[in-house]
């Protein structure tokens, strides 16, 4: 996940089945650049992660394959996941989340290869896994801000790039977003799979973050258009008012089932054919438009990455933000998954 005006994240886990697909898309992001290394990355100290410690990546507008460092990969999956000015702190708990979701997909790969990735361990397609930029694109994005930023990501990398979260000895399913609602998504409510560590616990930072709250706008024949698309079943009554009912909400806020003239969707049924930033949202009806109100941005499992950066800034560790955001798990030495 970068953490951009778009949902993010998560892998289609082997253990967890079909559900937990939709971290495969949990960013509507552009493709990033192909995977390239420059003089940037070259010649980073290898201290504590095994040189023979690698990934290949797969650029799907290329069908190229290329193995990289793994240490050069996370500077460019942080460098796509967060934005460099974040905590020091943020940044490394960013850094172990993009290292442990690289290490269980290589990890799957091994075992189980998907042949969509071309003999590749992950794809560089931010909507198909977590994003990843070349040092050039670094550059373009940054300008002349480039040395600055790269030093930062480097820096929070560097000290944690031979570590992985875990629970019960196995890399976790690391998944983040944006910004939460104020409380982060159980994965029971979000995916319909329970998962020890991805429970809803208290986020308020996030209620700092920039567009924490914002509203869209859509005329009656918009919505009506856009969710017959998705869902060609429903039938509409003549009066629009009386569309949205029986909304249930999560424990952390999110839509969790509405009924659009009685057919029950989920929160993020309705997140996806109207493209609203997250399923937390309110909706009201007036002179002839929808208002969706909406807090957060992203599917809200996991890190949120605001409020990981505001327990950064104040004097939260990386090791803070993450037992906070996936409770009851542990961090290893990377060397015992690869």
């Amino acid at each position: 996940m970068r953490l951009k005006l778009s949902v993010l994240i998560i892998f289609a886990l082997v253990t967890f089945g079909t559900p937990f697909a939709v971290f495969l898309a949990q960013k509507d992001t552009s493709s990033p650049a192909p995977p390239q290394t420059s003089s940037a990355t070259s010649g980073a100290a290898d201290k504590g992660l095994q040189k023979s410690h690698t990934i290949k990546v797969l650029d799907g507008s290329t069908g190229q394959v290329q193995e990289l460092a793994l240490r050069d990969y996370l500077y460019g999956a942080v460098a796509a996941e967060m934005p460099p000015n974040f905590s020091q702190e943020a940044l490394k708990a960013q850094a172990i989340a993009c290292s442990t979701y690289a290490v269980r997909l290589k990890q799957q790969a091994a075992t189980s290869p998907n042949a969509d990735l071309k003999g590749a361990d992950i794809s560089v397609d931010s909507k198909v896994h977590q994003g990843y930029v070349s040092t050039d694109e670094m550059k373009k994005m940054w300008g002349d801000n480039f040395d600055t930023y790269f030093a930062l990501i480097k820096d929070a990398v560097d000290p944690v790039a031979d570590q992985v979260l875990t629970y019960e000895g196995a890399p976790i399913i690391s998944a983040y977003h944006s910004i939460s609602p104020g409380k982060t998504e159980a994965a029971a409510d979000i995916w319909g799979q329970e998962v020890p560590y991805l429970v809803s616990v208290d986020s308020p930072g996030d209620a700092l973050a920039p567009d924490y709250e914002t509203k869209e706008v859509f005329t009656a024949a918009v919505v009506k258009e856009n969710l017959l698309t998705a869902f060609s079943d429903i039938a509409f009554t003549e009066d629009p008012a009386g569309w949205f009912t029986d909304p249930a909400a999560t424990a952390a806020g999110s839509v969790k089932t509405i009924k659009v003239c009685g057919k029950e969707l989920t929160g993020d049924d309705i997140r996806t054919a109207l493209n609203l930033r997250c399923a937390a949202f309110t909706v009201a009806f007036a002179d002839g438009n929808f208002t969706f109100t909406v807090k957060g941005y992203g599917h809200g499992v996991g890190m949120s990455q605001y409020g990981a950066d505001y327990m950064g800034r104040q004097g939260s560790s990386y090791q803070d933000i993450l037992a906070h955001y996936f409770p009851n798990t542990s961090v290893e030495p990377i060397d015992n998954f690869l």
